[in-house]
């Protein structure tokens, strides 16, 4: 198979507590049961709202529709619970990022056939694995990735040639059928433990690569199968937006965002990683311990997270969601892989802890909330994460007068 699955996109999930209260009438001080949040050690970061742009380029509101097709892709998690560990997250605005997931020789089919956005994801049972001999990956799991194209008629003939020249790539592959799915190419290299499929659908084309730990066909075929039954029902429920009208998309449309600690004071244009806000479903796609952290999201009612490079917002369903949701959050791994450190002074309810498995850069994790918002800052050092916290719990606050 020419497809490959790539490293996993990790991004940390967790979230914090709650602090009740009324509103104020002068922004920044204290009410019954909070904290005067001009009081805080917030260093030199902003406790303000960051300014927003309210335009976008081209490429910027691209990846403001691809965030949204991320909510309509399941992780394979959600298909088969076997299917624990995030490998793989993209959103992709150009054909050029596609070549992480299929062969570059399609580039040309993309190009022909007016690629629009996609997004790609992917599970498996274990989160690294060795390659065997013949270069299959033991382990089972499947990497999927959505095409968009302008109309069904595109999408369908280029379904077709992407299989064709997949399947073209090595001699040694072997057309295989999808009895389900009579409008699917497929193919394998018999031996092999993975199957590739390429499936059209109104204005989709799904690839997938399926894997298993036995070259066994018809179960590399039920994997994928049972992956398309759940897929489509979710891109049929997707209203996409309509081709030319990419610039009414918001970039924070509910003002989660602005609530998330942008130490330049500024909110930046998407840049393929964060700077958007995602479905709980999106954001799924992008954690690497599926089993551990969906159900504590879930459980919440988390709706919306937004995401930045080191701080990220979560929108939960009440205020006492959002405490069980940082208890549950700050426990959330193995205890011998983490410790809990000092939190900020005097911020109600915040909880610190050292990741010892995350690198360096964002090692310590801080976790806040206010009402039904919640929010994890990431850094490197415990002071200055302390700090960015605090100044985190003065700008929840602030927004909510």
């Amino acid at each position: 198979m020419s497809r490959r699955a790539c490293a996993a996109a990790s991004l940390a999930a967790v979230a914090l507590v709650l602090v009740g209260g009324c509103a104020s009438t002068e922004p920044g001080a204290g009410v019954p049961g909070e904290p005067d949040v001009r009081t805080l050690d917030t260093g030199r970061f902003p406790t303000a709202r960051p300014s927003q742009s309210t335009r976008l380029d081209d490429i910027g509101y691209a990846r403001l529709e691809a965030a949204r097709l991320a909510g309509a892709v399941l992780s394979p998690h959600e298909v088969d619970a076997t299917y624990s560990n995030g490998i793989s997250a993209q959103v992709h605005t150009d054909v050029q990022s596609l070549t992480r997931y299929l062969a570059e020789p399609v580039i040309p089919v993309l190009l022909n056939h007016g690629f629009l956005v996609g997004f790609s994801t992917g599970s498996a049972d274990e989160k690294r694995t060795q390659q065997a001999p013949d270069g299959s990956t033991l382990r089972a799991g499947l990497t999927v990735t959505v095409l968009r194209f302008p109309d069904a008629a595109a999408a369908k003939a280029a379904a077709v040639e992407l299989d064709a020249i997949d399947l073209g790539l090595s001699p040694e592959n072997a057309p295989a059928t999808l009895p389900k799915y009579p409008d699917s190419r497929a193919h394998w290299r018999p031996g092999v433990p993975s199957l590739g499929s390429t499936t059209p659908h109104g204005s989709y084309v799904i690839s997938m690569l399926a894997e298993a730990r036995t070259p066994d066909l018809n179960r590399l075929i039920e994997s994928t199968q049972k992956y398309l039954d759940a897929e489509v029902v979710e891109l049929d429920k997707f209203t996409p937006t309509p081709v030319g009208k990419f610039s009414t998309l918001r970039q924070d449309p509910d003002g989660l965002l602005a609530r998330v600690i942008h130490d330049q004071r500024v909110v930046p244009a998407p840049d393929g990683q964060g700077e958007v806000v995602l479905s709980l479903r999106g954001y799924l796609n992008y954690l690497q311990d599926q089993t551990g952290r969906y159900p504590v999201l879930q459980r919440a009612g988390v709706d919306q997270i937004a995401v930045t490079p080191d701080a990220f917002g979560f929108r939960t369903r009440d205020d006492a969601a959002a405490t069980t949701f940082v208890r549950e959050s700050a426990e959330l791994g193995n205890a011998v892989d983490r410790r809990a450190v000092d939190p900020p002074d005097d911020v109600p309810g915040a909880q610190c802890v050292q990741d010892y498995l995350a690198f360096k850069e964002g090692q310590f994790r801080c976790f806040v909330s206010y009402r039904r918002y919640v929010a994890l800052v990431i850094g490197p050092r415990l002071w200055e994460t302390q700090q960015r916290a605090a100044a985190q719990f003065a700008l929840l606050a602030n927004s909510q007068r």
